[in-house]
């Protein structure tokens, strides 16, 4: 999901007026539900609308539950069968659009897109656009990570939704139409620098699929690559996974399911998937039998929840025959590793010798009055010099920016303060904590991990808690680091200029 932004901290009052606006109520009913004047819930929408960059209400209560802040309960039974086109509609309202956005994104007139917006509503049984938005969220047809009104307002867009094809197509040929191809994944491009596009169109393939389904012959044979959570927390650098990997990697980051489908005569499926860091990644696994190998991904497509053509397989060039006739959206085929070009390094940025003293006391989880008091200089210099690192090195906070400075060797570990006795963490405060120092504590990271958003920050607290004596967040990260808790990939050994480059205090 796409990173809202440092300031979405909502208030238990902005929390429960937007709850009850995903729930169609208007503000006098929201006002008399909790009590309160009608004034009051104005303000409590207006200061919501604020600190989450919303447009309206709808935008804030999607930009809410993106921060984690509201939670939802998937509903009873099935959810409904939506078209194309009205997956589309529903991602254009929850990223903020209007009428005119979808009158674009469809390429129709505004009394049309009025047609198509009265469709969705009709088929979730709702009278209200944030009711309709709050359905597809809890049951899982949409997902907005990633969904910008410029990416979703042209054309093109309305054929990459999530839905099924639209009652015209099933009209003119009687049933659905599956839109099947196969095509190889695996051949080198003809520049090795161009790969990175080659990664997105498989995300951009994933994102039009509910399920994930991989046959074991695509595993045998590659490289060992290290597990999701060392790639995430920087230890392995992801563009070394063979592209099937990195499509897995993307389904786990995306939330969608995987299943993966093994030969009749596959004697250790185990060793397979823990060769290339995968053991945990399937929600099931099938096993093809003597007769009729297709009967396999139907199964796995079953095991999934999801049907055949909400599928993308990955599979042997051999297996595509047998995979396309179980009617998946697509099928790509793979047989060997991409070779790639070596990534081109980039300079460590530049550092003053203050800027690292600074900095180092930072990450010892001493506060900026401390710091200050420790160089006989006011509280604006030391912030100013956290803010020029920060936006030099490119990170989110002081802790992301110490993370990388103990990669570079710019901060000696040796010189961090570490409790004797190290607390014990649970695999959801180690991942938190390569979350904090890779600057990818959000919602996408966090589901990356297997962890809800509201997980992720209470894992966060403990660990904070159990690491630093001062409650400081940086501290916690640092001695993640210097601990060996937390391994991060070195950046390369190159010469560090201290020129400076903020300004100085007055002598």
């Amino acid at each position: 999901m796409k990173v809202i932004g440092p300031s979405t901290t909502l208030t238990a009052h902005h929390v429960a007026v937007l709850e009850l606006v995903g729930e169609g109520m208007r503000n006098a009913e929201i006002a008399k539900a909790l009590q309160m004047s009608v004034e009051t819930v104005k303000r409590y929408l207006s200061q919501s609308y604020d600190r989450l960059g919303a447009a309206g209400r709808l935008h804030a209560f999607v930009r809410a539950w993106q921060s984690g802040q509201l939670t939802l309960t998937r509903p009873e039974g099935e959810p409904p069968v939506l078209t194309d086109e009205q997956v589309l509609v529903l991602r254009i309202w929850a990223v903020g659009g209007i009428r005119l956005d979808v009158a674009r994104a469809l390429d129709v007139s505004e009394s049309a897109a009025e047609h198509y917006e009265e469709n969705v509503l009709n088929a979730l049984a709702v009278q209200q656009r944030v009711v309709a938005v709050r359905q597809a969220f809890a049951h899982q047809l949409i997902d907005p990570a990633g969904d910008t009104l410029t990416s979703l307002t042209t054309p093109t867009a309305a054929v990459s939704g999530q839905g099924h094809t639209d009652s015209r197509e099933k009209a003119a040929t009687g049933r659905i139409s599956m839109r099947r191809t196969v095509r190889p994944v695996g051949d080198a491009p003809p520049n090795p620098g161009h790969d990175s596009g080659q990664v997105l169109r498989l995300g951009d393939a994933l994102r039009s699929v509910r399920g994930l389904v991989v046959h074991l012959g695509v595993l045998a044979g590659l490289p060992s690559t290290p597990p999701l959570l060392e790639v995430l927390a920087g230890a392995a650098p992801r563009e070394a996974a063979p592209p099937v990997v990195r499509l897995a990697h993307q389904a786990l980051a995306l939330g969608i399911p995987c299943a993966l489908v093994m030969p009749r005569a596959a004697a250790d499926p185990v060793g397979a998937v823990s060769v290339v860091g995968l053991a945990c990644a399937w929600s099931s696994a099938v096993r093809q039998g003597a007769g009729d190998g297709t009967a396999a991904y139907v199964a796995a497509a079953h095991q999934l929840g999801v049907t055949m053509d909400e599928v993308l397989v990955v599979c042997t060039v051999d297996q595509a025959p047998v995979a396309a006739a179980a009617g998946p959206r697509q099928v790509l085929t793979t047989a060997t590793v991409i070779p790639r070009a070596e990534p081109r390094r980039a300079p460590v940025p530049e550092i003053t010798e203050r800027e690292r003293q600074i900095a180092e006391l930072a990450a010892q989880g001493l506060t900026v009055p401390e710091i200050a008091r420790r160089f006989h200089t006011g509280e604006y210099f030391v912030q100013n010099s956290l803010a020029c690192l920060r936006r030099r090195w490119a990170v989110v906070d002081d802790a992301h920016l110490v993370a990388r400075l103990i990669s570079a060797s710019l901060i000696d570990p040796g010189r961090i303060d570490a409790p004797e006795r190290l607390p014990e963490l649970d695999q959801a405060g180690r991942a938190v904590l390569a979350l904090i120092c890779t600057g990818t504590l959000s919602a996408a990271g966090a589901r990356g991990v297997g962890l809800s958003l509201r997980e992720a920050r209470a894992a966060e607290a403990h660990v904070v808690r159990a690491l630093s004596p001062r409650r400081s967040r940086t501290h916690a990260a640092a001695i993640a680091l210097a601990t060996g808790t937390v391994a991060l990939a070195e950046p390369p050994a190159v010469p560090v200029h201290l020129e400076p480059k903020c300004p100085q205090p007055a002598r």
